[in-house]
């Protein structure tokens, strides 16, 4: 009860604070293509469906996405419409995000992160794109080509293929993981509009070994009509299925996402080296 009321009071407050730590201006972005990303960011939308803050997340993202500007995919996350979005975001067990306020978002699987908003729509997505340009050119473990392809079976089945070329000149350990999302979602944010990217389940979420200069395929059935978390998905339509692939390293990374005098928010990140995405 103590961790719930921790959450829902830290929802209900613009986090001015923790949203400074990154430069925020009120000023619209100069939309600048970049050449030098050395990989595909991915980026984790912490979220819930009765916060009062989030749809500043949500549109911030999506503006971002459209504009094309960066090699850039999303999911929301959304904490209380989704049991494994859930267990994304605050598995204590493993000791991942362990998420306690929303929104929060993580960039290339926890590398960077910023806790609730901007004071606007346009600088909450001035603070995101400065860290997506900051992720973006990383050094990336192994250079990394990653493919994902989506054919659709039917009856709310799809099948999804993955190609990950180990362009290095080491062995690669890590994790591929492959989020199945509706790219309009079933679940409407505080202001009553849909998420995009609505993340339902993982295609594929296991380890992978990469040979240096190989390549590994992988295909699997997805099924909407099974159970996922509790729930079914059998209404999914093919034309609203994007499936986002990423691939990350082992090695982690112990990072800070909130921090006051009475509580730290710390958790593991093990970075992303490559992401792609496709639809049917």
């Amino acid at each position: 009860m103590k961790k719930f009321l921790i959450i829902f009071a830290l929802a209900l407050i613009t986090i001015s604070s923790v949203a400074g730590a990154v430069s925020v201006s009120e000023e619209n972005y100069e939309n600048e293509p970049l050449n030098d990303f050395t990989h595909t960011v991915f980026v984790e939308e912490g979220t819930v469906t009765w916060c009062p803050n989030c749809p500043f997340a949500a549109e911030a993202l999506y503006s971002i996405y459209q504009s094309s500007d960066y090699p850039f995919y999303y999911v929301a996350l959304v904490h209380d419409m989704n049991e494994l979005a859930k267990e994304r975001l605050r598995d204590y067990v493993i000791n991942l995000y362990k998420l306690i306020a929303f929104p929060t978002v993580y960039f290339d699987n926890g590398d960077q992160n910023m806790v609730g908003r901007g004071s606007t729509v346009p600088a909450t997505e001035a603070a995101y794109r400065e860290i997506i340009e900051e992720v973006g050119v990383r050094k990336v473990r192994q250079p990394i080509d990653l493919v994902t392809s989506v054919t659709w079976n039917g009856n709310a089945k799809i099948t999804v293929s993955v190609d990950i070329t180990n362009n290095g000149n080491f062995f690669y350990f890590g994790k591929l993981r492959s989020y199945v999302t509706e790219i309009e979602s079933r679940w409407n944010d505080n202001n009553g509009n849909p998420y995009q990217f609505g993340f339902l389940d993982f295609a594929f979420d296991r380890p992978i070994l990469l040979i240096p200069g190989k390549t590994k395929m992988l295909s699997v059935e997805w099924d909407g009509a099974a159970d996922h978390g509790g729930q079914t998905y059998e209404d999914i339509t093919e034309d609203n299925i994007m499936v986002i692939s990423t691939i990350s390293h082992w090695i982690p990374h112990y990072r800070t996402a909130y921090e006051t005098e009475d509580y730290i928010q710390k958790y593991f990140a093990f970075y992303v080296d490559q992401t792609s995405a496709a639809i049917p």
